[in-house]
């Protein structure tokens, strides 16, 4: 098989496309013929070095996919020929990631495709839906009546934890720098848009919400912008953190976390069991079906662009970035 290999010691000038073995499923996993594959900011970090508790080069990356399982455990449930998605949330070893043409998984990891998705969108969607869902309902409370801010919301799991506030009743506040990003988070259904840069941001958000603040703030660009994610809340609010794309440091501000009784919470999607994982996917799609939602997809590039593809994810796209294997 074809696979995104990263040699020792690292970094993208050490990682390129090579023929592996096929994988050889052990007791309860399945091979999966990998057709399409998420690209995540993660993955570039990996890559990269710069991932935290990663294994070291040399590894193949990736945490995202869909395909067809080629050879079955053994059980009915997941026979040769099911179409499937991987739900990598709660695998620990990155060593042996989805940037391949076959790879083995635990049959934990695996979920049915959601009927009326392409192979592209089921590719897309696990991780990012995972860690918002996570920063929405688990670190927070998200629920009808909810104000959720989300910050650099056109991203990939921007736009999901958009859908998936929305699903859950939420009056949700979408933030972007972008006019025309800013468009289509509002045609997604975000009842506010606003520029983060917006130097009034901190009295536009409260008085677009009845002048009390937000209740949650699902904060995926991380950096200084984390001063106002924190002044945004009501009392009592979290600010849920899931990305770090502005910066690995920002400054909090203490006072506002005194007074506003406020919270502010990592968020790690591994942080799901094997046995909570495929529940709370399910109840995931259950919420985007409440408003025919599905994954946002920017561009699909072909395996063979992992580079022009990895450039376009560091280029700010709305939604995801997919790659695809020929033969698909």
């Amino acid at each position: 098989m074809r696979a995104l290999f990263t040699e020792a010691p690292g970094g993208w000038e050490h990682t390129r496309i090579v023929e592996k073995p096929d994988p050889e499923p052990r007791t309860g996993e399945v091979l999966v013929d990998i057709k399409a594959v998420g690209l995540n900011p993660a993955d570039y970090f990996q890559v990269q070095g710069q991932y935290p508790g990663q294994p070291k080069a040399p590894f193949i990356t990736g945490r995202d996919a869909a395909g067809v399982i080629s050879a079955g455990s053994g059980t009915k449930e997941w026979p040769a020929g099911t179409p499937v998605l991987i739900i990598q949330s709660q695998l620990r070893d990155l060593a042996e990631g989805t940037l391949c043409e076959r790879q083995r998984f635990p049959v934990s990891t695996l979920a049915p495709i959601p009927i009326g998705w392409s192979i592209e969108e089921a590719a897309a969607a696990p991780l990012a839906y995972m860690t918002a869902w996570r920063a929405l309902t688990v670190s927070a409370n998200c629920k009808e009546g909810s104000k959720v801010v989300v910050t650099g919301a056109s991203g990939g799991v921007g736009t999901a934890a958009v859908q998936l506030a929305l699903g859950l009743g939420a009056t949700v506040i979408a933030l972007s720098r972008s006019v025309q990003k800013r468009a289509k988070l509002s045609a997604m259904g975000a009842q506010h848009v606003f520029d983060p840069e917006d130097p009034d941001l901190k009295k536009k958000v409260p008085q677009a919400v009845g002048g009390r603040g937000v209740d949650i703030v699902v904060e995926t660009v991380g950096g200084p912008f984390i001063r106002t994610a924190v002044n945004l809340l009501a009392p009592y609010g979290v600010v849920g953190v899931v990305g770090v794309l502005a910066g690995v440091e920002g400054p909090l501000p203490i006072p506002s976390l005194m007074f506003k009784r406020a919270k502010v919470e990592g968020v790690l999607v591994s942080d799901y069991s094997p046995e909570e994982a495929p529940d709370e996917w399910a109840k995931i799609i259950s919420t985007l079906n409440k408003r025919s939602f599905r994954p946002i997809i920017d561009k699909v590039f072909p395996f063979e662009d992992y580079l022009a593809a990895v450039e376009h994810l560091k280029g700010s796209p709305f939604g995801k970035v997919v790659l695809t294997f020929p033969g698909r």
